[in-house]
Parts: C-alpha cells; structure tokens; sequence
C-alpha cells in the first residue's frame, strides 16, 4: 500500500469540509490560529504546501498555500483539486528519481552478476587448460 503524499492535521474537520458546509454546531471557532486558519492537509514532501480553512470577512473559505504562492476557494473541492494538482508537481521529480534509482540499481546488479560468470567462466577454463600432471599435483596438495 502507498502511503499517502500529505498529511491530515484534522481528520474529523477534513470529513466534514468533504462532506458538507460548516456551521455553529460544529464549534470550531476555538480552533482557529491568531490568524484566523486552520490547518486541515499539509504535504510530506516539505514544499510547504497546505490546505486551510480560513475566516474571513465573507465568510469560511479555504486556502490553498505553497511557498509564496496563495488561492482562495470558496469550496472545498476546488481547494482540494488545487491542492492534489500541486501535489503532483511536487512529488513528480521524487517518482521519478525513485524510477531512475531503481533502474540504475538493476543495471548495476546485472553487470556484477555477468562480471561474476566471466570470472568463474575464466576460472573453469583456466582448470581445464593445465596438464593433467598439475591437476594431479594440486588434487594431491588439497588432500
């Protein structure tokens, strides 16, 4: 299983910001910062890539922020989608890293895997090269 490419801060506000609009049953002006956010999703990768739930003069909206970059969204799963679609910016370089790791790595096993054989191929030739009376000294000297 892949383990998931963020981090869910709040999952009980994250299932409601999914499901539904907030409201005052749902209590949650305590949770608000100095700032007036709530962190709900934050990636892995440390891009600096978060997903808010703001208060503003309009209202709740959520905020999508990576490095200096800011979007407002009145609704979550257009917060959402932006959020996944940075997300994918981020780790596309890692996948592919990984990728390109992965295959060196295989290469580099095949090539000590065939320098191996040529060796004990060598070797065994080598065995078989010499006169039979150096065989015979070298069985002797074993035993």
């Amino acid at each position: 299983m892949q383990k998931n490419k963020y981090r869910i801060h709040s999952n009980t506000l994250f299932e409601i910001a999914q499901s539904r609009a907030f409201t005052e049953k749902d209590n949650i002006d305590e949770r608000f910062d100095e700032t007036g956010k709530i962190k709900l999703v934050s990636d892995r990768a440390g891009a600096d890539l978060l997903l808010f739930l703001v208060k503003t003069e309009e209202g709740l909206t959520y905020l999508v922020k990576w490095d200096d970059s800011e979007e407002f969204y009145k609704g979550f799963n257009m917060a959402w989608e932006e959020f996944l679609w940075c997300l994918d910016i981020i780790n596309k370089p890692i996948e592919e890293a990984a990728k390109k790791a992965a295959i060196e790595a295989a290469k580099q096993a095949a090539e000590e895997a065939a320098l191996a054989a040529t060796e004990e191929a060598a070797a065994e030739e080598e065995v078989q090269s010499q006169p039979e009376e150096d065989k015979e000294d070298k069985s002797e000297a074993t035993n």
